[in-house]
């Protein structure tokens, strides 16, 4: 569990703290899916009582982010083939809206921000930094929806994408070639800077769709790697 470099919440309100720093480890893959949340471990590591850890692990599953079982405690939620088809048709009706509404409301100061975030992601890619394209990429689609003006889609999409990037946090390959994989994001800036919403709306769905394809046969490559080692009892589950 990479809990060892944080320091104690301070902050009034605790649960709200620990479900915030929770989630983007969760998202970052600092805590993978399966992890057990030990209660005591995590308490004493975030040095706050085990009351608004609780209420941060109820906030957590809420947003399905976490999963509790009786008897044997809270662990951050498995991964499935459904979740991430669930979760990408989802977020592409979503964001497809999105960033028609962007094309017809965003602003010059808008699209500037956009090319800042753009030339970071490929520094951090010329850089070999995974991690940082990542949340660039992220911080690059939340710009849209910014864009779209619309503040329940942006709840909803935020919602969405810490689930998404989890999936995409726990495996290496959706960007083999780190600048090559980010260059949809150039033309989506070059629609947006144009008001074209047909060119942005056909390269974000093709871009997500990409996305979706590279997380599912990474998952299913997984399983079929985690069922053999099961049937010879190497990988069992004890519960």
């Amino acid at each position: 569990m990479s809990l060892d470099k944080v320091q104690g919440l301070k902050r009034k309100n605790l649960a709200l703290d620990v479900a915030t720093l929770l989630r983007e480890l969760i998202a970052r893959g600092d805590l993978p899916p399966g992890t057990h949340l030990v209660e005591v471990e995590v308490a004493k590591k975030l040095g706050v009582s085990r009351g608004p850890l609780r209420e941060a692990l109820r906030i957590l599953e809420s947003e399905g982010l976490v999963k509790s079982y009786p008897g044997r405690g809270s662990f951050v939620s498995e991964i499935s083939e459904r979740d991430i088809l669930e979760i990408y048709s989802l977020r592409t009706i979503l964001e497809e809206e999105a960033i028609r509404l962007a094309s017809k409301k965003g602003s010059p100061e808008d699209v500037k921000r956009l090319q800042e975030i753009l030339e970071a992601m490929f520094a951090a890619a010329d850089e070999g930094d995974y991690a940082n394209v990542l949340d660039l990429d992220l911080q690059f689609h939340q710009q849209i929806w910014v864009m779209a003006d619309h503040g329940r889609l942006e709840t909803y999409l935020r919602e969405i994408a810490v689930q998404a990037k989890m999936y995409v946090a726990v495996q290496t390959s959706l960007y083999d070639d780190l600048a090559a994989g980010i260059s949809d994001h150039q033309t989506l800036l070059e629609a947006l800077r144009n008001e074209d919403e047909e060119l942005a709306t056909k390269t974000l769905r093709e871009h997500l769709k990409v996305a979706e394809d590279t997380l599912l046969d990474y998952y299913r490559s997984k399983r079929a790697k985690e069922v053999p080692e099961a049937l010879d009892g190497t990988q069992m589950d004890p519960a």
